[in-house]
């Protein structure tokens, strides 16, 4: 089973610090939403986002949007996902979540998930916060493979490619601008994790999702 981790993503509800900022008050207040109930997001909430650490990396809500639809659209039966957020929150998505296309509605269903910790449907779970450190969770893959997709990684597409049939535990950092922290990469050290580089050049989350989702599908699933 392929298992996807996507690393410090942008995904996070209002912080304390800027929850009375007029930006947010506004964006809730046509929302019907209490301030801390909502999602921060760059696009709306930028006035206020000035004044919150690490700021570049934050507010995106839809990159991971964009590598969720992706990821579940694929041809690959079997995988894990996992989401780690930007506050260290792990969230697990199951195989069969049909996620809203539209943004907003998007936005919504993870308003709702921070709120309830859980979403199901017909008694089963589609999606739940898991109450675990991001260090347990990569350390139970000991086992695996595990890939860190990062520019200056030392291995290259094709040491991927050999991979793919090893069902290997891949890594994505889901932020915008920035890089990984030093706790992120130092865990990625402690677990011997391959660093993996598709090339000179920043590239977007959603880009190399998809890569990775093409060289699993060119490997495993025509063979099914």
């Amino acid at each position: 089973m392929l298992t996807f981790v996507f690393l410090e993503t942008a995904l996070e509800l209002i912080p304390k610090e800027i929850s009375k900022h007029p930006a947010v008050v506004k964006d809730a207040r046509r929302r019907k939403k209490n301030p801390s109930k909502i999602i921060l997001d760059d696009s709306k909430h930028h006035p206020a986002m000035k004044k919150i650490k690490d700021r570049k990396k934050r507010g995106r809500p839809d990159i991971i949007h964009y590598c969720l639809l992706s990821l579940l659209d694929s041809k690959i039966n079997e995988m894990e996902i996992f989401v780690h957020t930007v506050n260290n929150n792990i969230i697990w998505i199951n195989r069969k979540t049909r996620l809203p296309r539209n943004y907003n509605r998007f936005v919504g269903l993870m308003e709702d998930l921070f709120d309830k910790r859980v979403i199901k449907a017909e008694n089963e779970i589609l999606m739940e916060i898991k109450d675990i450190p991001i260090s347990s969770l990569i350390s139970s893959f000991s086992n695996k493979n595990i890939v860190l997709m990062i520019e200056s990684g030392d291995k290259d597409e094709k040491h991927l490619r050999n991979l793919m049939k090893e069902d290997p535990v891949i890594c994505i950092g889901c932020f915008p601008h920035g890089n990984f922290s030093n706790d992120i990469l130092q865990l990625m050290n402690d677990v011997n994790a391959d660093f993996v580089s598709l090339g000179d050049k920043p590239l977007t989350s959603l880009y190399v999702t998809n890569r990775v989702v093409c060289l699993y599908e060119n490997a495993r699933v025509q063979t099914y």
